[in-house]
């Protein structure tokens, strides 16, 4: 936006009623979608109990449960890390999910998965970790079946990010930084011959729906923001300068959606 040039007398000779006018209308709710609107997305694929889904970096497998319990589906989930494979094991037990949800250790570009053997890929919020977009997308279009769909959530810088802000926001996040360019994401889609049926750019839409459902998530990380500056040196000699940086850029992270410096966008792609 245009810097706008406000006088003193402009500013405070507004009436009550017209600035209480203004904030009830900036006040007014731009009924933004929450995460749950994914799996709206993903009903469109028309999975069946017959489809096979591979989940991206599944993490605790909560998506990898909740998509086999909505729709039937069998579901693969593919995660690096120790703990999270752990808690994707329990998680999948206690919904009695054992003979519709696997789990899988390792690097997806490392693992030998066979040649279009899913129908559907599951991806949030993940790619940004990936030092090799270009093959991790040729190996999603390795492992789809022809005429299959990945849905795929993934947050992006704008030109408000400043550089010395990205230098602060991505490293504790082990965020690559090409993959938060989206014209580089859009390259490497391209490259795999996988095409982009949809681009629903969601902005700060997720975050506000929590903040106006009461859940305040972007609002305690703002807080926490101004509690970490303050208190930076005592944080770092109680638990490590990496956790407290990890935390201060994960809520960074946060605010930035709200303030228009990231942007999140939801890309349904499709294998031909």
């Amino acid at each position: 936006m245009t810097p706008v040039q406000v006088t003193v007398e402009e500013i405070y000779n507004e009436s009550e009623e017209e600035y209480q006018a203004l904030l009830d209308a900036v006040d007014e709710s731009l009924h933004p979608r929450g995460p749950d609107m994914l799996y709206d997305k993903f009903a469109g694929f028309h999975p069946t109990p017959n489809s096979v889904v591979l989940d991206l970096g599944c993490r605790d497998a909560a998506h990898a449960c909740e998509l086999s319990r909505r729709f039937g589906c069998r579901v693969v989930g593919v995660d690096l890390i120790d703990a999270n494979i752990a808690r994707a094991h329990r998680r999948i037990a206690d919904g009695r999910l054992e003979d519709r949800v696997q789990m899988i250790q390792g690097d997806i570009l490392q693992l030998p998965l066979a040649d279009a053997a899913f129908d559907f890929i599951w991806c949030r919020d993940v790619l940004g970790h990936m030092s090799d977009l270009h093959l991790t997308f040729a190996t999603c279009a390795r492992v789809l079946k022809p005429g299959g769909r990945m849905l795929n959530f993934h947050v992006f810088a704008t030109e408000m990010l400043l550089p010395e802000e990205a230098a602060e926001l991505m490293p504790p996040l082990a965020i690559v930084p090409q993959t938060m360019k989206r014209s580089f994401y859009e390259d490497a889609v391209s490259a795999a011959a996988l095409s982009v049926i949809e681009a629903d750019v969601l902005s700060s839409e997720w975050r506000e729906y929590r903040e106006e459902r009461d859940d305040r998530g972007t609002s305690t990380q703002l807080l926490r923001i101004a509690h970490i500056r303050r208190n930076y040196a005592h944080l770092v000699a109680r638990f490590g300068e990496k956790d407290v940086a990890c935390e201060l850029a994960n809520c960074h992270y946060g605010v930035y959606q709200m303030l228009g410096k990231l942007c999140a966008v939801v890309y349904t792609l499709e294998k031909a």
